[in-house]
């Protein structure tokens, strides 16, 4: 009965559904009175057996189809299923022999009687939900390393309940403790803030630290060969002093200050090999301290009494079996050992911070659709502090071990944030027109350093027949003050949809490429700029994610020569990447599943509500390769592509990329599935995706670029690629009491949502 029932409810169109005049939380298995009153809390198997019956509602429901769905893969007895339905009845005050929740169907089963409707919450309270993406190409060593953090834009995975309701977690893998801020909207408040570049030499300056008492900050700083070393400096804008001297092929990077002010670790790349380092802040020769795990960069921070570190491999980092938690590394054993705590096998856990009081950890989970969570330091299970669902740039504690500073995207901008983590309450920072990331916060004292980031990005067409002169023979389009990125080539070769913020804001923008003046932008809309429009094969209309003023985020279908934009009806409240189906009633759409998670649903839209047919973890991206009657996917934080049928059935490996970012910049052209890859003996490698893949490939030039978005125009047989050509940082300083400051705006207050 199950494979019949499958994914009756995927997705689930909200977190709580009201039955009868009761009210079930999803994410907390609460049940309380719709008007108020005490909450009850269930198990997570009675949620799952509540949950099958509300995609049955008003129908039987088997015992047999219950124990396939609830318990997959094991033998229960009788007596679960029937205390499962004894507490659901408890819950909701209901009466067996009077049933007005749930019925005993004599030799069939159970059925929900009740009145289901599902609580919908309120555009206002959307949260943002997404960043741009960044499959970063070879570049320069200290460049590549630190913009694997400033750049990605990856992605975590739903655990399915093997086979079951999406929602429901495996058995391996209990519900989280979700604290009171995940189940409502964040409450934010926006203050203007001032801040004084203390670092800004043309080199790049990145990933600074400040010393406990906040006089010193130590950052990272480029060097004219292309490696980089720590600089040290007062908190001010004063010359600094070489802390690591320069090396050939040397990056030191990531530094973290010591909590005894004495020392500082960081993390030194030297050809393939990476090395957690100390080095004392008067100076000397750095001392070894261990590996860095996956023996790939990443950051680590301070337990605060001085003897160990914690760190966690960075996302689409080598493709080394470690697992994407949090570890511990003893300075006098000098070997990572993971945390004992909860966790999904497809979290990703990153950026993980100690209380210097030595009670918390917080760390951020998972990557674009990502949120801030904190735990006991010695482990356990993890409680989710946000639900703002966007990218997160690094995560500091204050002194007081109640707020922690961060910074998040939100609408084409990266701000500093404060979240108080008791209320729950959070305080963005606006600051000019720069982004602010990475922060980092004195143990005493009043100072907040950070990075401010003036990277931009560039259109460029790149002709294939060019060879390898292609990428440095290439032409910039669309000129200007700001960032164009992410262009979408139609089909006919004709049109160009891209992003842009030359207005001051992210707006989609349109071209007929045969009449230069048609140039415009869509008002009134904001996208996502994670990937490129999808196009429609008649070259009509294309697929974009993003919200209108006052709308929470979907699917849109453009109409560009018409300047036409409208909604469509689909029940994902957090899509990230959308493809058209060869079926025209059917659309492919990989949306948020829960907890930054993603999974792929294929929906029959004939029909109102749209009815999803099929569901696959782990998907971020697809390409549809209706000829050969196949799906080609990127999966979300691994270089393994793998394909479908254009059923979701008979999923298989296909191929791998060398740089995991790059698997989503396949596209599809005339000769099939292609990606734009890296080898080591060539920076931009155009080949074909599977079998042959060295066939046909074609090696583009050696330009040191970040890679963010590839399209293929057919006409020409020419790519259009964004990409990031030049990359800078400077060390920003503010005052922490600047989240006291009065509003930004009179309109600002602790009731506004993001």
């Amino acid at each position: 009965m199950l494979k019949s029932h499958q994914n009756l409810l995927q997705p689930r169109p909200s977190d709580r559904v009201r039955i009868g005049d009761r009210v079930v939380d999803i994410p907390l298995r609460e049940i309380a009175p719709a008007d108020g009153g005490e909450p009850v809390r269930i198990t997570l198997k009675a949620l799952g057996v509540l949950l099958t019956l509300v995609a049955h509602a008003g129908k039987p429901v088997s015992r047999e189809a219950l124990f396939e769905w609830v318990w997959p893969d094991t033998l229960p007895t009788d007596d679960v299923l029937t205390q499962a339905v004894t507490q659901l009845r408890k819950a909701f005050g209901d009466d067996r022999e009077r049933p007005r929740y749930i019925e005993t169907i004599a030799k069939q089963g159970y059925r929900l009687v009740a009145p289901v409707a599902w609580v919908l919450d309120e555009p206002a309270a959307d949260p943002q939900i997404d960043a741009p993406l960044a499959a970063t190409a070879p570049v320069p060593p200290s460049a590549r390393i630190h913009q694997a953090w400033r750049l990605a834009g990856g992605i975590a995975l739903v655990a399915l309940v093997a086979g079951g309701l999406s929602w429901i977690r495996r058995p391996d893998a209990p519900a989280p403790i979700v604290s009171a801020t995940a189940a409502t909207a964040p409450a934010i408040s926006r203050v203007l803030a001032s801040f004084v570049r203390i670092a800004s030499l043309p080199q790049s300056e990145e990933w600074p630290s400040l010393s406990p008492d906040g006089a010193l900050v130590v950052y990272s700083r480029v060097n004219a060969d292309g490696g980089a070393s720590l600089v040290l400096q007062t908190a001010s804008a004063t010359a600094p002093r070489i802390l690591t001297p320069p090396q050939p092929g040397q990056n030191d990077v990531m530094p973290a200050w010591s909590p005894d002010g004495q020392r500082i670790a960081f993390s030194r790349v030297v050809g393939t090999r990476c090395r957690i380092m100390l080095v004392p802040v008067s100076g000397g020769l750095a001392q070894e301290v261990g590996d860095c795990l996956a023996d790939d960069v990443h950051p680590v921070s301070w337990y605060p009494d001085g003897r160990a570190l914690i760190g966690a491999q960075r996302p689409g980092g080598k493709s080394k079996p470690v697992e994407r938690a949090l570890h511990r590394m003893s300075l006098a054993e000098g070997r990572w050992r993971r945390i004992d705590y909860v966790r999904s096998p497809s979290d990703e856990d990153m950026s993980p911070v100690v209380s210097p009081d030595g009670r918390w950890i917080a760390f951020h989970r998972n990557l674009s659709i990502a949120d801030i969570w904190r735990m006991p330091a010695e482990g356990g299970t993890p409680e989710r502090l946000t639900n703002l669902r966007t990218n997160l740039y690094g995560l500091a504690w204050a002194r007081d071990n109640r707020h922690l500073v961060f910074a998040r995207y939100r609408e084409g901008r990266i701000y500093l944030n404060r979240l108080d983590t008791e209320t729950g309450r959070i305080v963005e920072a606006v600051a000019g027109n720069d982004n602010m990331t990475y922060p980092s916060v004195a143990r005493s004292g009043d100072a907040v350093a950070f990075e401010v980031d003036s990277r931009q990005s560039r259109i460029r067409r790149v002709v294939l027949a060019d060879g390898e002169s292609a990428m440095s023979t290439s032409r910039q389009l669309f000129e200007s003050s700001g960032s164009n990125l992410l262009p979408a080539i139609s089909p006919d070769g004709h049109q160009v949809l891209f992003y842009s913020s030359r207005t001051g804001d992210q707006r989609l923008w349109w071209q007929d490429k045969r009449d230069p003046d048609s140039l415009r932008s869509f008002d009134g809309f904001v996208p996502v700029p994670r990937y490129p429009a999808m196009w429609h094969p008649s070259s009509g209309t294309a697929l974009v994610i993003g919200k209108e003023r006052g709308k929470p985020y979907g699917i849109y279908e453009v109409d560009p020569a018409r300047g036409r934009i409208t909604r469509l009806p689909a029940p994902d409240r957090q899509p990230v990447h959308v493809a058209w189906h060869p079926d025209p009633d059917r659309l492919l759409v990989v949306a948020d599943r829960g907890e930054g998670r993603l999974g792929l649903t294929l929906y029959d839209r004939s029909q109102s509500p749209w009815r999803p047919l099929a569901h696959l973890s782990d998907v971020a991206s697809t390409v549809v390769d209706g000829r050969r009657g196949r799906i080609v996917m990127s999966m979300a934080a691994s270089p393994e592509i793998r394909s479908t049928d254009l059923q979701l059935g008979d999923v298989r490996p296909v191929d791998t990329v060398t740089i995991p970012r790059r698997a989503r910049s396949m596209v599809m052209t005339g000769d099939g599935v292609r990606v734009l890859d890296s080898d080591p003996d060539c920076l931009w490698r155009w080949r074909p995706v599977g079998e042959g893949r060295s066939e046909g490939a074609v090696c583009l030039g050696k330009v040191e670029w970040f890679l963010e978005g590839v399209t293929h125009d057919p006409a020409s047989n020419a790519l259009y690629l964004s990409v990031v050509e030049e990359m800078r940082a400077d060390i920003g300083m503010l005052r922490l009491s600047a989240f006291d400051a009065p509003p930004a705006d009179s309109s600002a207050s602790s009731a506004v949502t993001p």
